[in-house]
């Protein structure tokens, strides 16, 4: 619509708003085909970190911002078109042979301003719904995120809360007074609350011992699948 605007307004001070309007349209679907194309095609590859990103939508999303508030407060929203023949003539032709009238320039204006605004509105929410996410992962500790793409960073997961996943072996006796016969049971828990067997003989008894977190994490769990030595 601007485009058009430019091939048929002529040049003057109430059409000073027709090529910047060109220009935010251009640097806006620049930056948008960047950011999409290296999100969709590349991925964690993604050379655009999160602040990158952010830098570029809170740009685009500024431009489109100034553009909105110039064209609801020029003076060109309630301007006249006068159709001539030529560059020289200074007879304007009449309304019934004119190609481009008033009411259709007043329209597509109107159009032009609301769609600024939208896209003004659009751009600067998603701004700030990534700004709050970069934020929150910050104050969790994930600062690396800012130097990484926003497609491989894990916005909406709290492993502060998340439980471990893989089976812990419990020590539980079977009849009362018989410590040959341990009975094994797969649990998911909390490392330091969990009890873990080692397969070990000492004296010709099996002996059950209590494996602690520092131990878990230097990789003393035991094998689910190792098969079970017995008395």
């Amino acid at each position: 619509m601007a485009g058009h605007f430019q091939h048929v307004l002529a040049t003057s001070d109430l059409t000073r708003f027709v090529p910047f309007a060109i220009f935010v349209c251009v640097v806006s679907f620049l930056v948008f085909v960047v950011l999409l194309a290296t999100s969709f095609f590349l991925r964690e590859r993604n050379p655009i970190s999160t602040r990158i990103e952010l830098g570029c939508l809170g740009f685009a999303g500024f431009l489109w911002l100034v553009l909105g508030v110039f064209l609801s407060t020029s003076d060109s929203q309630s301007a006249d078109v006068e159709c001539f023949a030529s560059s020289s003539d200074v007879v304007p032709l009449d309304k019934s042979v004119a190609s481009f009238h008033t009411e259709q320039y007043h329209a597509m204006y109107r159009v032009l301003t609301n769609f600024s605004l939208i896209n003004a509105s659009v751009v600067l929410l998603a701004f700030f719904v990534l700004l709050v996410l970069a934020v929150r992962r910050h104050r969790m500790g994930d600062e690396h995120m800012w130097y990484g793409p926003v497609t491989s960073c894990a916005w909406f997961n709290d492993y502060a809360n998340s439980k471990p996943l893989l089976p812990m072996r419990q020590n539980h006796r079977g009849a009362k007074g018989n410590t040959s016969a341990p009975v094994d049971r797969y649990t998911v828990g909390v490392p330091h609350r969990a009890r873990y067997l080692r397969d070990s003989y000492a004296g010709g008894s099996f002996i059950a011992s209590s494996f602690t977190s520092r131990e878990f994490d230097d990789g003393k769990m035991l094998n689910p699948n190792k098969p079970r030595r017995m008395k």
